[in-house]
């Protein structure tokens, strides 16, 4: 695995910000869709016969929980489809390695950058639990920092997969049987101390579960050092990843 250069990163996340920056406006409203879907569905449909959970109302369980939810799909998406776009289709990783960049600088360039997309969407729905009046304390300032964490993670996580998906085909398994169930059981929509032991437990090793239970317990200034815990596991989870797709690029990417 060559040597990282900073400058080599900071190219890729320019070039993906500049793509970025043309599609931003038809970008927000397919990101912000489906966890408005989920908080409408969820938060008022059964909000409307479910009172208080997790020592909070049903709907403001539900809607802090989508705010990290809201940031890993914003990564998935960036670091498969996206990913897998750049990489088989447009050659985009191709024109980039044959100048002074690497591919172990353009994979932690691209996860990085997924780190970014997942705080831009993630808070923009954190805006618009401040609009409902859900958050309750200065603490919210550092969500971001916590959506960018959870971003880069599943960015090294996604980017490991597209790089060993044979077609474009394979990205669907991912999301269906790795990203669609974090969604569903990582404490979003119920307590996961509320389920079976063993469905728990698997649940405590999703890194969504981590991220959610941060952002709630910062929304309500509510922070212990169980919260330490969930920041340092996010961080070394983040960079123990971060190695995988780093050192199979070139196997995968005969360029």
């Amino acid at each position: 695995m060559n040597r990282l250069s900073v400058n080599g990163i900071w190219h890729v996340i320019q070039r993906n910000w500049m793509s970025f920056k043309k599609l931003i406006r038809v970008s927000i409203f397919p990101n912000l869709f489906d966890p408005i879907l989920y908080l409408v569905a969820m938060g008022l449909g059964i909000g409307h016969f479910v009172s208080h959970v997790g020592g909070m109302p049903y709907l403001n369980f539900v809607s802090l929980g989508l705010i990290a939810a809201t940031g890993m799909n914003a990564s998935n998406a960036e670091s498969t489809t996206n990913a897998y776009i750049q990489m088989h289709l447009d050659k985009t990783y191709y024109e980039m390695s044959t100048g002074p960049i690497s591919l172990e600088e353009i994979i932690v360039g691209q996860a990085l950058w997924a780190g970014v997309r997942s705080t831009i969407f993630g808070t923009l729905f954190l805006l618009v639990t401040l609009f409902m009046g859900i958050l309750q304390s200065w603490l919210v300032i550092f969500i971001p920092i916590i959506l960018f964490i959870t971003g880069t993670l599943f960015g090294f996580l996604g980017l490991t997969f597209t790089l060993l998906a044979p077609t474009r085909d394979y990205l669907n398994y991912f999301s269906m049987l790795i990203i669609q169930p974090m969604y569903m059981f990582s404490n979003t929509f119920f307590p996961l101390s509320s389920v079976s032991p063993w469905l728990r437990n698997i649940g405590w090793f999703s890194p969504l579960t981590h991220a959610v239970d941060l952002i709630r317990q910062m929304a309500v200034g509510n922070v212990t050092l169980q919260s330490l815990g969930d920041v340092s596991w996010l961080i070394i989870v983040a960079i123990v990843l971060s190695f995988i797709p780093q050192r199979i690029v070139r196997a995968k990417l005969n360029y």
